[in-house]
């Protein structure tokens, strides 16, 4: 378990919100607090994002796929998928390139970046 610095950005042609800061790397997964959201990142041949306040997200990713997610919210269940476009990883930085779908919706393209390093004392 180590911490790390990190930058997370996503954007859409809607929105973009970026969060720097201290998260905990422990094995494949990387832990922090963007305001009052838990985040969750598992970087494995599927990559998961989950994020959790009063309502829990969860975002499937596998390079040319569409994967079955997450979406609970206190007025319910939603059916969520995401359609990942594009998916960049080197040591320190991942990129992905995505479509949300909503109850066979699509809500918007997405891009999110994650930048991590390890954080000097």
């Amino acid at each position: 378990m180590s911490k790390i610095n990190i930058k997370a950005k996503t954007k859409s042609k809607e929105e973009n919100h970026e969060f720097k800061g201290k998260a905990i790397k422990n094995g494949s997964s990387i832990s922090y607090i963007d305001g009052e959201v838990k985040t969750k990142i598992i970087l494995d041949d599927t990559i998961k994002i989950i994020r959790i306040k009063d309502y829990l997200i969860e975002l499937n990713f596998k390079e040319n796929s569409i994967l079955k997610g997450k979406y609970k919210t206190p007025f319910g269940y939603f059916d969520l998928e995401t359609e990942t476009l594009n998916i960049e990883k080197s040591a320190n930085k991942i990129k992905i390139k995505y479509k949300l779908i909503i109850d066979k919706q699509i809500i918007d393209t997405f891009e999110y970046i994650l930048d991590f390093s390890i954080d000097s004392l």
